[in-house]
């Protein structure tokens, strides 16, 4: 599979770094240059901004769902039928290559393979049994695990996620990847690398790739916010009682393994 790494122009040290980890690692890399939400000349109005139940993203949300639809433009121009793409503050596993060299590992039908641990260590629901891959699992997972730093993704999976960004009212990670906020997660029925191949750097700095995000979680209208954001959640709630029930999901904590 071709290995894309989603860099902004402005930071060579992070090509830089990215590129020393593919050489470590004996792999190949094409670069995509993100757009820029601080540069004058970024188109920002290729798609609709909507505001969603937690408000406006930011310029730095948007700049990064511009970068990764011209990630799946460039993929999708290849007729291959999977991708990866990495953004340029991904840690890799000392076995990554392992996992980009072929897809045979890849389950039949996924749209998309999160490769990424990020954020807390919080437990989520995934699926009780899971498929051997190069010494790891993969499996679908119902909670939220935000992050776009690494995933695979089909042909099919890149068409839908285009469509679906036409116009966004939340981050892309929050769209692709938490089931309460978005409606999006039920059509792409992500999967998950476990333990996770990457992590991002930015857990300890900052990306800026992402930029700052605003916040309306504060106050009378984030609780309005949150308000809006039940419905959704309740739906999700509901969807997994019978899988629970029936006991194919299991709350685990997503890792990551160097």
């Amino acid at each position: 599979m071709h290995v894309y790494v989603i860099n902004l122009a402005r930071r060579p040290d992070r090509r830089a770094f990215m590129q020393a980890q593919a050489e470590r690692l004996g792999l190949t890399f094409d670069y995509i240059d993100a757009v820029d939400a601080q540069s004058p000349t970024a188109n920002l109005n290729e798609i609709e901004v909507r505001s969603g139940a937690y408000g406006r993203i930011s310029t730095g949300d948007l700049a990064c769902t511009l970068s990764h639809r011209k990630f799946w433009r460039a993929f999708l121009e290849t007729g291959e039928p999977y991708a990866v793409v990495l953004e340029d503050d991904a840690i890799l596993a000392d076995d990554s290559g392992a996992f980009f060299a072929d897809s045979a590992w890849i389950p039949p039908g996924a749209a998309v393979v999160k490769l990424e641990r990020y954020g807390r260590k919080r437990p989520m629901f995934m699926d009780r049994e899971t498929v051997p891959a190069h010494g790891r699992r993969v499996g679908r997972f119902y909670g939220k695990c935000a992050g776009t730093a690494g995933y695979v993704v089909s042909a099919a999976g890149a068409r839908m996620l285009l469509a679906a960004t036409a116009a966004v009212d939340d981050p892309i990670d929050q769209m692709m990847f938490n089931p309460g906020r978005s409606a999006l997660f039920v059509r792409l029925s992500p999967y998950v690398l476990e333990p996770a191949i990457c992590e991002q750097e930015q857990v300890v700095v900052p990306s800026d790739i992402r930029g700052r995000r605003q916040s309306s979680r504060g106050g009378l209208r984030g609780a309005l916010n949150e308000l809006r954001a039940v419905p959704r959640q309740l739906t999700h709630a509901l969807s997994l009682v019978l899988p629970l029930l029936q006991g194919r999901l299991e709350r685990r904590v997503l890792t990551f393994r160097r």
